[in-house]
């Protein structure tokens, strides 16, 4: 049985972008499944290269998401609008300085307290919560969980959406994992059991 110091360690040890498996974790609506995410991989990075996507997408892509957003009944110049302060949000969350960023990504940054170099392991400052956050690859759900509550969404927020999606925006892959929710988790092959 390893200890949450040597789960820790093992992070800290990692060398590179590496996959783990987040085992039998336990979500919001009781749905328990198994995880692969891969940790120290950089979401700066990430967030570089949707900003060049949103700023230059192809002509292709955008047909793809006019032709969705139609398809949902969201007008061509709320898409555009959309587009437009996407684009500007992106640009914000890429300042060097927290203070330009926007709101939400401020918010964000200054809930957490890093405690690995990576910034894979981090603890929440409200809850005292350890969490994981990497970058989503896949997931096999265990046991089914209640269905997500359908929200009311306005048009522009369906057609921030769409645009994720369509063109495949990496930023919206990272996930954050809360660790009293997960029963084991699988780095380098080895599995540490972080069961109380």
């Amino acid at each position: 049985m390893k200890n949450v110091r040597e789960m820790f360690e093992s992070f800290e040890n990692l060398n590179g972008a590496k996959f783990i498996g987040v085992n039998n974790y336990t979500n919001k609506q009781s749905e328990i499944a198994n995880h692969v995410i891969n940790v120290n991989v950089s979401i700066t990075n990430a967030k570089e290269k949707d900003f060049k996507t949103l700023q230059n997408p192809s002509f292709a892509a955008k047909r793809v998401v006019l032709a969705s957003a139609s398809e949902k009944g969201i007008a061509k110049d709320i898409v555009k609008q959309a587009w437009n302060e996407m684009i500007v949000s992106a640009e914000k969350n890429l300042a060097k300085d927290l203070a330009d960023r926007t709101a939400a990504s401020q918010a964000q940054t200054n809930a957490y307290l890093p405690l690995t170099k990576s910034g894979s392991i981090k603890l929440h400052l409200d809850t005292g919560n350890i969490h994981i956050f990497g970058m989503f690859e896949s997931k096999v759900i265990v046991q089914a969980g209640e269905p997500k509550k359908e929200v009311n969404s306005g048009a522009k927020t369906i057609a921030k959406k769409i645009i994720g999606r369509k063109l495949d925006l990496r930023a919206s892959y990272f996930r954050t994992y809360i660790l009293s929710s997960v029963r084991a988790v699988k780095v380098s092959g080895e599995t540490i059991d972080i069961t109380a």
